[in-house]
Formats: structure tokens, C-alpha cells, sequence
């Protein structure tokens, strides 16, 4: 079978997460953002079996706000904290994933995943970047950790690339404005050289774009890119389309 792969950025509020929902199903959510389960808009496919989630519940830090409000910041500071364990989690879930070929239980059942959708990367970002701090008993990130960064984010492309299944990763954009020329650009909200290079491993790379006409909203993917985005299909689509994967590659 020939599975896609895409990778969806945008905005808050831009309904990524609900259009990821509308590729082929039962559809495996790894939510790093918590937060499937609150979205009304997609109650009836979560209690139909359609959407599985997946979530991680474990905080960013074991510092708390106190110490971390008063601790030193200065770049290499080292300090001891307890290592948070949302990233390893996430490890676990994706190594499972991995070992049972996306076949995951559910109620009782055992069902094939056809499509996992990890949301949201910007958010995993998060954890590891805690977790490695933690490991390394520093306040802040310094330059030998983002190389371990950069491994880590380059393993967990390879290994859910390598699902047979639908992959769809879910990223927030950040804007860039070049201070010589004034010119804004997007991309995804990643720390590091992986913000640059992540398109490379998928063959459709979407920026999802939210209009508003009065009080209706219109979500659209743009499929084919602008000069401030940078995005890119393997198929014959226009460059905006609706944003429903169900249109595209079918329920």
C-alpha cells in the first residue's frame, strides 16, 4: 500500500488539527499538545472510534514556576532537576507504534492505525529540549545540546516516516522579517537547523491559512507556495485547496 506523508504548518487557530483529522481512517493521534479530547468540532469521530488519542499529559518541567522564576539564566549555569518525562513517553508510544506495525488496541479490539499524526511537533520540541537540559544539568540550552537536539528530531523523522501508515506531522509557524529588506517570511516553529530542513522528508509539505468573511471562517491548505512560504506537492492540485485530506487521497 502507498502510504503519504505531509507535513502541516501553520498558525493557531488555523485548523490543523481538524483537518488532519479528515484523512483516511481509524486516524492515531500522538498529542503532545493535550488536547484532542477538548475539541468539540471533533467529538463525534473521537466517540466513533475514527480519531484515537494518544496523549501526553506529563508537564515541561519539574522545576516549578518559583524556582524557575528565580533561577540563574546565564548561558552553561548548571543546575540539578528532576528529568521530565513527557519526551520519554512519547518515545514509548512511538516504539510501540513501531513494534505492533500500528496496530494499536482500542476498546477492547485490536485495530489497524492508518494514518498517526503527531500534534504537535513544536510541542515535542519542548519536551526534548527540557529533557536534555535536565540530563545535562544546565539552566538554559547551549551550543553541544542543540547537536543533540538535531539527533533527536532526526530519529523521530526516520522512525515515524518509517510507519506503515498515513504520517502526518502538525507544526506552528513562526514569521521572519529580513532586517535589510524588510521581507516576511514563514516556517515551521522549530528550534535549530531542523526549522530548515524538515520539509525534505516529506512529498507534500502544506501552510494551512484561515480566511474571514464577516463571521464565516474558510480554512485552505496552500499546497504549492509563495514567497513567504515554502511548501510543495507530488500531485496535480491547486495551489489552494479545501482543507480535507478525504478530498484528496480518499476516506
Amino acid at each position: 500500500m502507498n502510504y503519504f506523508s505531509c507535513l502541516l504548518v501553520g498558525d493557531w487557530g488555523t485548523g490543523k488539527t481538524t483537518a488532519a483529522s479528515t484523512a483516511p481512517g481509524p486516524i492515531l493521534y500522538l498529542d503532545t499538545d493535550n488536547k484532542l479530547h477538548k475539541m468539540v468540532n471533533l467529538r463525534s469521530k473521537i466517540d466513533s472510534g475514527h480519531l484515537i488519542q494518544w496523549a501526553i499529559t506529563e508537564p515541561l518541567s519539574t522545576m516549578g514556576l518559583k524556582r524557575l522564576a528565580t533561577a540563574d539564566m546565564k548561558p552553561g549555569k548548571k543546575m540539578t532537576v528532576q528529568r521530565p518525562l513527557g519526551y520519554m513517553n512519547l518515545v514509548e508510544k512511538i516504539e510501540k507504534l513501531v513494534e505492533d506495525n500500528c496496530i494499536v488496541d482500542y476498546k477492547g479490539k485490536r485495530v489497524k492505525v492508518n494514518t498517526v499524526v503527531l500534534d504537535s511537533y513544536t510541542t515535542m520540541d519542548e519536551h526534548i529540549r527540557r529533557l536534555l537540559m535536565a540530563v545535562n544539568g544546565t539552566a538554559t540550552m547551549t551550543r553541544p545540546l542543540y547537536g543533540a537536539l538535531l539527533s533527536n528530531y532526526e530519529e523521530v523523522n526516520n522512525t515515524l516516516l518509517r510507519l506503515p501508515a498515513n504520517v502526518i506531522f502538525i507544526c506552528h509557524e513562526k514569521a521572519m522579517k529580513d532586517e535589510l529588506t524588510g521581507k516576511i517570511t514563514y516556517a515551521p516553529l522549530i528550534n535549530g537547523q531542523m526549522a530548515g530542513k524538515i520539509g525534505k522528508d516529506f512529498e507534500e509539505v502544506y501552510y494551512m491559512q484561515k480566511t474571514i468573511r464577516g463571521d464565516t471562517a474558510t480554512y485552505e491548505m496552500n499546497t504549492i507556495g509563495d514567497s513567504m512560504r515554502s511548501c510543495r506537492t507530488s500531485r496535480v492540485l491547486p495551489k489552494m485547496v479545501e482543507a480535507d485530506f478525504s478530498k484528496i487521497y480518499g476516506g
